[in-house]
Formats: C-alpha cells, sequence, structure tokens
C-alpha cells in the first residue's frame, strides 16, 4: 500500500512502512495509541447506546458507521506505528503486547460491521438483534482494548515504577 519500506521487523519478520515511523521526531505509535485506547472502548459504549435507543438509532446510526470506520483506520495506523516503533528498537520490546495488539484490528472491524448492520436495520422489526450484536461486538472491543493496552504499559512502565523509589 505504502510504496517506500525500508525498515524490517525481526519480531515478526515483517516489512514496515517509514510512513509510520515518526512525526516531528516522535514516535507515531505513542501518540496514536492513545487515541485507539479511549476512542475505540468509548466507541463500543456510544454504538451500542445508539442501537438499543430507536430513537437515537434513527438519527445516528450512521454516523456512528462513519466514526466506527475511522475507528478501525486508527487502529490500522496504531498497528503499522507499533511495528516501525518495535523495528527501530530491535525487536525483542514488548512481544506479548505486539502478538495480541496484532489481532485487535479485528475487533473492531467486528464493531464496525455491528454498527452497520444497526444502520441498515434501523427501521426494521429485526433492530433489536443488530443491538445485540452491537453490544457484544462492543464488549469484545473493550475486553481486547483494555488486554492489549495492558501489556503495552506493562512492557514500557513496569521496569521504570520498579526502578523508581517508594
Amino acid at each position: 500500500m505504502f510504496p517506500t519500506y525500508d525498515m524490517f521487523c525481526p519480531a515478526t519478520t515483517e516489512r514496515v512502512s517509514v510512513v509510520f515511523d515518526t512525526v516531528l521526531g516522535l514516535p507515531i505509535h505513542a501518540l496514536v495509541v492513545h487515541g485507539v485506547v479511549v476512542l475505540l472502548p468509548l466507541m463500543a459504549i456510544i454504538t451500542a447506546v445508539v442501537a438499543f435507543v430507536p430513537r437515537w438509532r434513527a438519527a445516528a446510526a450512521w454516523p456512528v458507521v462513519v466514526i466506527d470506520a475511522g475507528m478501525v483506520a486508527m487502529t490500522f495506523v496504531a498497528r503499522q506505528s507499533g511495528l516501525a516503533l518495535q523495528a527501530r528498537l530491535g525487536g525483542q520490546i514488548a512481544q506479548e503486547h505486539a502478538a495480541i495488539g496484532r489481532n485487535l484490528i479485528w475487533f473492531a472491524l467486528a464493531m464496525f460491521l455491528a454498527s452497520l448492520v444497526v444502520a441498515v436495520m434501523r427501521r426494521s422489526q429485526r433492530a433489536t438483534m443488530g443491538a445485540v450484536l452491537a453490544s457484544v461486538a462492543g464488549v469484545f472491543v473493550i475486553w481486547w482494548t483494555v488486554r492489549v493496552g495492558h501489556t503495552g504499559a506493562d512492557a514500557l512502565w513496569k521496569g521504570i515504577v520498579a526502578a523508581t523509589n517508594k
């Protein structure tokens, strides 16, 4: 997708695009990941609420689909920038975080598809089915996002906190 590849991440044996490496000298991953950790669970809750409230479903279903699509894109950028950061740091950093973080995009995609079902079925007699689907997807999105975020924070901060005065 991006023509300029010049880094290789030995931990994953993937080539990494420099597009996702740094911005203004800072790792893009450190900037984007905060948006994913906050906004993805928030959109999971909003998606479920909009799905269950008929008046909100009629008015907000399609905007929620668009925002959920944006969350899939943001999750993709977080993953790619994480690979770039891992390649920059030698490939052995945050192995567990990288392993489970790789799958977060599938959960974001499931939430997007659930919101699409809600939008398409928003005036149908079966709208409750879409709401249940959105809720289940939302629970899994929140659960997996917390797992990924925790392993990333643990990899970065555990040693630093242990080395500080109590």
